[in-house]
């Protein structure tokens, strides 16, 4: 099992719905599109994984995930917190109300 790890979960509405809907950032230890497309003997030549220098990478989640589970990600891969959280924000039809941001 690879590890995940939750870095910022927020908030956000579709307009006029009253239930607030949850996002989060998921940090992961690898590039899950990666490992995908080479489990399933799909790489491309010369594809590398995404990620930081570290080996993280970044997905937008909009499932209730848990840190430690797996999870399957809503978005593409990320190399930086940045990228995920403008991601997100860029797809949400409300602002986000972020809780908890690094």
């Amino acid at each position: 099992m690879k590890a995940l790890k939750i870095v910022a979960s927020g908030t956000y509405r579709y307009t006029g719905d009253t239930i607030q809907r949850r996002v989060a950032i998921v940090l992961s230890d690898h590039d899950y599109w990666y490992e995908y497309a080479k489990a399933a003997n799909d790489l491309d030549i010369g594809q590398l994984p995404v990620v930081d220098d570290e080996g993280h990478a970044f997905y937008v989640s909009y499932s209730n995930i848990s840190e430690g589970g797996t999870f399957l990600p809503d978005s593409r891969t990320h190399r930086t917190f940045a990228d995920a959280k403008f991601d997100a924000e860029s797809r949400a039809p409300s602002p986000i109300n972020w809780l908890e941001t690094p």
